[in-house]
C-alpha cells in the first residue's frame, strides 16, 4: 500500500469517528426549533417538532427566562454542530470517491 493512500485511510477513519462524535453530540442537545409567540402582550418561547408528521410545540418558558435563554443557546450551539456535521459528511463523501478511483 502506498504512503499515499495509508494517509486517505487514515483520514477516512479521523472523519468518520468525529462523524460519529458530533451525532452524539447532537443528540445531546433539544430538537426542535425555536418558535417565539405573542400571547396577551407578552412573549414566550416554544420547541416546534415534528411528531408522527405534525409539528408538536413544547412549552419553554416566557422569553425573557433564564431557561429560554439557555435553550436558545443550546439550539444555536446544536446548528454549530450540524454545521460541522455536514461539513465532514462532505468530506467524507469527497474522500471515498478519490479512495475508490471516482472523480469528484
Amino acid at each position: 500500500m502506498s504512503y499515499i493512500q495509508q494517509v486517505m485511510d487514515e483520514e477516512h477513519r479521523r472523519l468518520e469517528a468525529l462523524s460519529k462524535k458530533y451525532r452524539d453530540i447532537i443528540g445531546s442537545f433539544p430538537r426542535g426549533t425555536a418558535s417565539v409567540k405573542k400571547r396577551k402582550g407578552r412573549e414566550y418561547l416554544y420547541l416546534a417538532r415534528r411528531v408522527n408528521g405534525k409539528v408538536a410545540f413544547d412549552y419553554v418558558g416566557s422569553l425573557s427566562s433564564d431557561k429560554a435563554r439557555e435553550v436558545l443557546d443550546r439550539i444555536n450551539e446544536r446548528k454549530s454542530y450540524e454545521a460541522k456535521l455536514n461539513q465532514v459528511n462532505r468530506d467524507l463523501k469527497d474522500l471515498g470517491k478519490i479512495l475508490h478511483g471516482r472523480k469528484l
